[in-house]
């Protein structure tokens, strides 16, 4: 007759395994989808705005956005600052877990992973540092000499959704090339009686971020895959 400490044994090992299984699938799936979204999520301006919906959902009234493209190391930093609700130590030691979120309206944060996985398949690294009550800044570092190192996509197109979209919000962008830089601040266009929630505003924001941007790319070094 089986004894009960054997019936006990073998059923602790059957649960082990099973759970063994269940964690086993689970990161395959999760390898599955972030590759599946990396396929969609094919440039940094994507990821900007992915991640400043991430500081509106947070409640945030600040948002900085900077780009900072140095060509003689070859390093492109791409970094968003704000002052929303911030995250507790527990929030942060799940952000690389493309499943979590703190939103209770959705159950699939895939935000972070994926700005992880894109400046790390290109040598780079992300940091993000926060405080409940505080505010949150992502810090992502990209290697631009590296052929995986996405593109910049349309930059222009998805600042001006942003400002458009949230005229209530001071939104900060900054893109520095080496020594040169193009700032735009809504606090500064509200100064020049410029009314975020006009209508025709977008067919006039854009070409403007986009022509001094290009003006801007001139300057950037050959061995860069950035585009």
């Amino acid at each position: 007759m089986e004894s009960f400490f054997c019936k006990t044994q073998t059923l602790i090992t059957l649960k082990i395994s099973q759970r063994l299984t269940t964690v086993l699938k689970w990161r395959r799936l999760t390898g599955i989808v972030l590759n599946r979204c990396l396929n969609i999520m094919v440039d940094m301006a994507m990821h900007l705005m992915d991640i400043s919906q991430n500081s509106i959902r947070a409640d945030a009234k600040n948002i900085q956005i900077a780009f900072n493209e140095d060509c003689e190391s070859s390093r492109l930093t791409f970094r968003v600052g704000d002052d929303g609700n911030g995250m507790n130590e527990e929030e942060l030691r799940s952000l690389e877990d493309p499943f979590f979120t703190t939103r209770t309206t959705r159950k699939v944060g895939l935000g972070i992973p994926l700005l992880k996985m894109t400046c790390e398949q290109t040598g780079g690294f992300l940091t993000v540092e926060s405080e409940a009550g505080k505010g949150t800044i992502v810090q992502a570092v990209y290697c631009t000499d590296n052929p995986d190192c996405l593109p910049l996509g349309d930059i222009a197109g998805y600042l001006t959704m942003l400002i458009v979209a949230n005229p209530d919000i001071r939104i900060k962008f900054t893109y520095r090339l080496n020594d040169k830089e193009f700032k735009l601040d809504t606090d500064e266009l509200k100064e020049q009686e410029i009314d975020l929630r006009q209508s025709g505003l977008p067919g006039l924001l854009k070409p403007f971020i986009a022509e001094n941007l290009k003006e801007l790319f001139f300057h950037r070094a050959e061995k860069s895959f950035l585009c």
